[in-house]
Parts: structure tokens; sequence; C-alpha cells
């Protein structure tokens, strides 16, 4: 190896590293919670608002809140609840559990519980997908609401 292997070795792994420092900072914290099943939403949630009432209503501070989506002639029926309800017997169901922080699917009657074992979502853009109920929870920043992402020709 001669220095300049070295030297282009020690570029690449700052340039790698100023990278990484970068899109780990410039992460935008999402403004909505958009839930939808089968391409029409069911729900939207602003955050910043719902968090900001649930700390003040709450005792401890941190607790979050909840939303059993749960499956009645091909339509989805979200209903909030403040502590963890009673899962349904005999019912198809996703809950959802919305802390101060993020945003992750507590449980779900899926055989797969892929959506279940996600990790929790808090960045803009990122979403929980359950695809045997056709259900998806994903967080948009101010103005994405209807807005393409892309386009193909």
């Amino acid at each position: 190896m001669t220095k300049a292997d070295v030297v282009v070795i020690i570029v690449c792994l700052l340039a790698a590293l100023i990278l990484a420092v970068y899109l780990f900072n410039s992460q935008e914290q999402g403004k909505l919670l958009r839930i939808s099943h089968d391409g029409e939403t069911v729900i939207t949630i602003e955050l910043a608002e719902s968090i900001s009432r649930e700390r003040q209503d709450s005792e401890s501070g941190g607790r979050g809140i909840y939303y059993l989506i749960t499956y009645e002639e091909n339509r989805a029926v979200p209903v909030r609840y403040e502590e963890r309800p009673d899962m349904p017997v005999g019912v198809n169901y996703n809950l959802v559990y919305i802390s101060p922080e993020e945003v992750w699917m507590e449980a779900a009657d899926c055989r797969d519980q892929i959506c279940v074992h996600h990790r929790p979502i808090a960045g803009n853009r990122e979403s929980i997908i359950c695809l045997p109920h056709r259900l998806v929870v994903e967080i948009a920043g101010e103005g994405q609401d209807e807005a393409l992402d892309g386009m193909v020709k």
C-alpha cells in the first residue's frame, strides 16, 4: 500500500462519515399521521397537536394514545382510546400506538405479524404497512397531504 492508497481510503471514510451525519440530522419530523385502508384515508392526525394535548391531559407526562382499527364490511373503522383496549374477538383489527416521540403497531390479528415487528416510525415519509389488512400508517410533513412523490413516463 502506498501513501496515495491511504489518503484515498481516509478521504472515502471521511466523506461517508460526513454524509451519514448529514442524513441523520436532516431527517425532518413529520407533522401528520395518516392512516389509510385500501388507498383511502381513514383518519389524519396532527401529531404535534395530538401529542401536546395528550401531555397536558396525562398525569405521567409521557403517555400516548391508541387507535384500534377494525374492519367491517370491507371498510376500516378507527376508534381512539386513552388506555390500551382489549382486543376484539372474531373481528380483524390493528392497534396503533402514538407516543410523544414515535408511532408503532402495537398489535394485529394478521398471521405474519410483520407490521407489529416493524420498528417504530418518527421521521417524515416513514410508514408501517399491514399487507393482509391493506392498512398503511405513514408520517407526512406539512404540504405533503396529496403531493406526488414521483412520476414515471
